[in-house]
C-alpha cells in the first residue's frame, strides 16, 4: 500500500471505532460536560485524571501521561503493536483490510496457526457435545454435579469430556476428511505409522483459550482409573504452557473493573470462583509463575493477589513467581487459606463472604516470606533466632524504599523476639559485609561503580534522570507546536544530544520529514517503534495547549550537558593525574584536558551563574 492509500485505511478505522464507545468496554467512564472521566486503566488511582474528549476523539491521563487515538489506546490495552491493532479495531468494525504481503515462510506459519485454532475450536464442541448430549457423558455431568459446578458455569468455561474410547475423536476426523496430521500438530491425537489414537480419553477436559478467546489447548481430568490424573495438551504452535493463563478472557472485565486479579492453582478453582461472583480469577496452570505469565497479568493490573492452597504456596518454584511478580512493579498480595483447604473447598463450604474476608486479610510479599522463614526455624532457641534473622536480611537487601525497609526491619524483631536495636546492629553488620563483597566482585570483574546502562533497562529511574526525560519530552512537544520552534530547537540539538534513544530516534525522523510543507506530519509518516510516542506527544499538545518554554527547556539542557562534560573530564584527569604522579611534566593531552575543563567552568559560571547542582 503507498502512504496515502494507508492513511485512508487508518481513518476509515478511527471513524468506525468511536473513541468513548471504545473505552466504555475497558474503562467505567462518567460524562462531566464535553469530556467523560475515569480511573486510568494504565496505573492505580483512586481519584479520576482519565479524561476521553468524543469531540477530539483523544484521552489523555493526567496523572501518567499516557494519552493518543483509539489506535493508541487499543495498542497500549491489548498489548498489541500498530499492525494488529488496526486489524483489532478493523475486525471490531466490520471493515475488512487488504492482505499484508507475507513472506512464505509466514504465510505458511500464519495459516498453521489458524488451522490449529479451529481445530482446536473443532474438537472443543465435539467434546462439549459427548458431555452434555450423550449417555457417555452423563459420567462426567455427575461429577460436576459433586463438586459443585452447575451446568451454567461450566458452559461458561467451554468444558467438555472425552469419552474412554481410543478412536472417537480419530473417527470423527476421518469422517470431516481432515488430516490426522493435522490433528497430530494441534495435540489432539497422537501416533504415526502405525496408527492414531485420541490423547485424551475418559477426561474431563478444559479448554485453555488466549485472551483471545481462542483456544490454544486443553487439559484433561481423568475420571477413571490410571494415571496422569491431569494431562495436558503438549507444546504447540500456538500453545506453550508457560504463556497462557487459565480463565483469562473470562476474567478480563473482571480484572478491570475491580482492579486487581486473584491468581488461583487449579481449574476447578477459577470455575468455581466465578460461579460465586469472584469473576476476576485466573488460574497459572500450576503454582510457578513464568515471566510471560507475570507479563500477562501487567498488562491488565498491578494488583495481584496469589490464593494458592496452604501446601503449594509455601513451594520454593511458587516463591521464585512471586519474587518474578515484585520485580515486575507488581503489588503482590498472598492469600493465607486454612490448612488443607483450596479455594474451592473453602468456597463451597463456607462461600463468597468467607473467602473475601481471607482476601481482606491477605498479607505482603515480604510479611508472607517471613512467615514461612519462622515456621521453618525453630525460633525458641537462639541459634533458630540468629539463623531466621540472616535468612531475612537478603529479602530485606531488596526492600529499596528506606521507610518500608525500617518498619519491615522492626517486624522482623517482634517476630523473632529480640530487640529492635538488636535488629539494627546485625543489619549494619549484614549491609557492610554485603557491600564489601560487592566491591570485591567489581573489582574483580574489572567494573567501575558507574551507571552504563540505559535508562530504559533500569528497575527505577532516579530523580534526576527522570527530569531530565521530562526536559527532553518538553522540547519534543515543542516541535510539534510550531514549525519556528521546530527549527529553533533542531539547530541547538547540532551540538546538544538527547539521553533517550527513543527521543533521538523520532527527532531524527522529524528532520527527515522536514522536506514537506505539512506541519506537524500525519501520524502514518513514522514507524511503529515511534509513532506510539508521536501521537502521545500531539494529544498532550491537544489537552494541553500552553505553548512549551522553549528557550528555557534548551537552556536548562545546555547547562544539563555542560555540567555532565565536567564530570567526564574530571574523571579522565583523575585517572592521568595517577597514572603521570612520577612524571616532571604533564603530559599534552593531559593538559589539554585541564584548559578544556578551565573554559567549561567558566561558561557554566558565565551563563548559568545560579546553578548549584555540580558536585
Amino acid at each position: 500500500m503507498d502512504r496515502l492509500t494507508d492513511e485512508k485505511i487508518i481513518s476509515d478505522v478511527k471513524e468506525n471505532n468511536e473513541l468513548v464507545t471504545v473505552i466504555s468496554e475497558y474503562v467505567n467512564l462518567k460524562q462531566r460536560g464535553k469530556t467523560f472521566m475515569g480511573l486510568c486503566p494504565f496505573h492505580s488511582e483512586k481519584t479520576p485524571s482519565f479524561t476521553v474528549s468524543r469531540e477530539k476523539q483523544l484521552f489523555h491521563c493526567f496523572g501518567c501521561g499516557a494519552g493518543g487515538d483509539v489506535l493508541t489506546f487499543v495498542m497500549r490495552m491489548e498489548n498489541l503493536t500498530f499492525g494488529p491493532a488496526l486489524r483489532f479495531l478493523a475486525e471490531r468494525a466490520g471493515i475488512p483490510l487488504p492482505e499484508v504481503q507475507l513472506s512464505p515462510n509466514m504465510q505458511k506459519r500464519k495459516a498453521e496457526r489458524e488451522r490449529l485454532y479451529q481445530l482446536n475450536a473443532f474438537a472443543a464442541d465435539y467434546y462439549r457435545k459427548v458431555l452434555w448430549g450423550t449417555k457417555t457423558g452423563e459420567k462426567a455431568a455427575a461429577y460436576l454435579k459433586t463438586r459443585g459446578i452447575s451446568r451454567a458455569a461450566a458452559e461458561k468455561f467451554r468444558l467438555g469430556y472425552a469419552p474412554p474410547q481410543w478412536a472417537a475423536l480419530v473417527g470423527l476426523f476421518r469422517k470431516k476428511g481432515i488430516a490426522l496430521g493435522e490433528a497430530e500438530k494441534a495435540g489432539l491425537v497422537c501416533g504415526g505409522g502405525e496408527g492414531f489414537y485420541d490423547r485424551f480419553r475418559d477426561r474431563l477436559l478444559f479448554p485453555i483459550t488466549n485472551a483471545r478467546g481462542q483456544i490454544v489447548g486443553f487439559g484433561g481430568r481423568l475420571l477413571g482409573d490410571g494415571q496422569p490424573k491431569y494431562l495436558n495438551s503438549p507444546e504447540t504452535a500456538v500453545f506453550q504452557k508457560g504463556d497462557s493463563l487459565y480463565g483469562l478472557f473470562q476474567a478480563r472485565e473482571g480484572i478491570r473493573r475491580r482492579e486487581r486479579v486473584i491468581v488461583m492453582e487449579g481449574y476447578m478453582d477459577v470455575i468455581q470462583a466465578h460461579q460465586q461472583g469472584l469473576d476476576e480469577v485466573v488460574a497459572s496452570l500450576g503454582t510457578a509463575l513464568t515471566t510471560e505469565q507475570v507479563k500477562l497479568l501487567k498488562r491488565y493490573t498491578d494488583q495481584v493477589y496469589i490464593a494458592y492452597d496452604a501446601d503449594a504456596a509455601g513451594e520454593a518454584a511458587t516463591i521464585r513467581g512471586l519474587d518474578l511478580l515484585a520485580a515486575a512493579g507488581v503489588n503482590v498480595r498472598v492469600v493465607r487459606l486454612p490448612s488443607g483447604e483450596d479455594p474451592d473447598s473453602l468456597l463451597k463450604k463456607e462461600g463468597v463472604e468467607a473467602f473475601q474476608r481471607f482476601v481482606d486479610e491477605s498479607v505482603d510479599l515480604f510479611t508472607f516470606k517471613l512467615a514461612y522463614i519462622l515456621e521453618q526455624e525453630e525460633i525458641a532457641t537462639p541459634d533458630g533466632k540468629a539463623r531466621a534473622v540472616q535468612r531475612v536480611f537478603p529479602i530485606l537487601s531488596q526492600v529499596k524504599n528506606q521507610i518500608m525497609r525500617e518498619a519491615y526491619l522492626k517486624q522482623t524483631a517482634t517476630a523473632v523476639g529480640v530487640s529492635e536495636a538488636t535488629i539494627y546492629d546485625e543489619w549494619r553488620i549484614y549491609s557492610y559485609n554485603s557491600r564489601k563483597n560487592k566491591q570485591r566482585l567489581d573489582i574483580k570483574n574489572n567494573q567501575r561503580h558507574t551507571n552504563d546502562i540505559t535508562y530504559q533497562q533500569q528497575p527505577g529511574i532516579l530523580p534526576a534522570e527522570k527530569n531530565l526525560l521530562q526536559l527532553e519530552r518538553q522540547l519534543l512537544r515543542g516541535c510539534l507546536q510550531e514549525k519556528d520552534f521546530f527549527t529553533r530547537i533542531k539547530q541547538a540539538l547540532k551540538e546538544i544530544k538527547f539521553s533517550a534513544p527513543l527521543y533521538t530516534e523520532l527527532l531524527h525522523q522529524l528532520v527527515e520529514w522536514d522536506v514537506s510543507g505539512e506541519w506537524p506530519p500525519p501520524a502514518t509518516a513514522f514507524p511503529p517503534e515511534t509513532r506510539a510516542l508521536y501521537i502521545e506527544l500531539l494529544t498532550e499538545n491537544t489537552m494541553n495547549p500552553l505553548p512549551v518554554d522553549v528557550e528555557g527547556c534548551l537552556k536548562r539542557l545546555e547547562q544539563h550537558q555542560i555540567a555532565e562534560e565536567i564530570r567526564r573530564l574530571q574523571r579522565e584527569v583523575a585517572v592521568s593525574l595517577d597514572l603521570q604522579a612520577s612524571a616532571p611534566t604533564p603530559a599534552l593531552d593531559l593538559q589539554n584536558k585541564l584548559a578544556l575543563l578551565n573554559r567549561l567552568h567558566k561558561k557554566l559560571r558565565e551563563d548559568f551563574p545560579t546553578f548549584s547542582g555540580l558536585r
